[in-house]
């Protein structure tokens, strides 16, 4: 599993090749950086093995999605200032097959909430809890074991267990979020308002298609925010799915005991070329 200062660290040595080379196109919301196999800077895209996208989604949020040149997302940095030396946001990692190997935030430097560690096939293996970068507890999903950094131990597939979270669930009436109009209106929605993007298009030739996972909050008012790929296919694409889901209409927001809270939302978009 990746390790967050090991990457911290790596990306680091990344400013400073940054520093002596310019963007390949670059603007006030965003710029484009190639690399070789190595990692080290080159200004020629098409030669490149790998580049980054960083986007300035507002002052305190800059996005870094790095790249195969043709291929999926390799990794996900976010950080609160330009110069990319405060870490700050979501933090994922993505194998060669394009699925999240290991994902969570950072606040200002240091962890915080959950963090997940995948399986290749996208299933987790383990989750961890931070709070201001002290860990609270880890999740074996294999074992159902969870570990406590006290060092109590609780066994989630034990009848206490399993008693105490039935009952908990028995006082909840949950209602999901529904995009307005239920299903087929949000299928109408896609359907109408996605583009296969021609560099897509170029990659993957007659009868391409890729797979694109995108996760994504609904809040309390039905807006959409934070949406992040779960499983990468291929820059354009990945960029074409979060730009939906942004400029998406207002949900109806889920509840809980008849009062509106998040709720977390997967969707898997299919773009194909005939």
């Amino acid at each position: 599993m990746s390790d967050f200062m090991l990457t911290t660290r790596h990306f680091f040595l990344f400013i400073f090749l940054l520093n002596g080379v310019y963007g390949i196109t670059q603007n006030s919301k965003e710029a484009f950086f190639a690399f070789r196999e190595d990692w080290s800077p080159i200004n020629d895209i098409n030669a490149a093995s790998y580049f980054m996208h960083r986007v300035k989604e507002n002052d305190t949020t800059y996005v870094c999605r790095f790249y195969r040149t043709k291929g999926p997302m390799v990794k996900c940095e976010t950080y609160k200032d330009g110069n990319l030396e405060i870490p700050h946001g979501r933090f994922a990692w993505y194998n060669q097959l394009g699925n999240i190997d290991s994902m969570g935030m950072v606040s200002n430097g240091k962890k915080d909430g959950y963090w997940e560690f995948r399986k290749a096939d996208g299933s987790i293996a383990m989750s961890t809890l931070f709070e201001n970068g002290k860990r609270i507890w880890t999740r074996n999903f294999s074992t159902n074991i969870a570990t406590y950094a006290d060092g109590r131990i609780v066994d989630l597939n034990s009848a206490a267990y399993k008693d105490s979270m039935a009952a908990v669930a028995a006082t909840m009436k949950r209602q999901p979020a529904e995009f307005k109009g239920g299903v087929d209106r949000w299928i109408k929605y896609l359907e109408k308002n996605l583009r296969t993007p021609g560099r897509f298009r170029e990659i993957a030739g007659n009868g391409g298609r890729g797979k694109v996972i995108v996760a994504f909050i609904i809040d309390t008012e039905g807006r959409v925010y934070d949406p992040y790929i779960d499983h990468s296919v291929e820059w354009s694409v990945d960029m074409e799915t979060i730009r939906v889901l942004k400029e998406s209409p207002r949900w109806t927001p889920a509840t809980l005991n008849g009062q509106p809270v998040i709720y977390r939302h997967k969707q898997v978009i299919t773009h194909a070329i005939y």
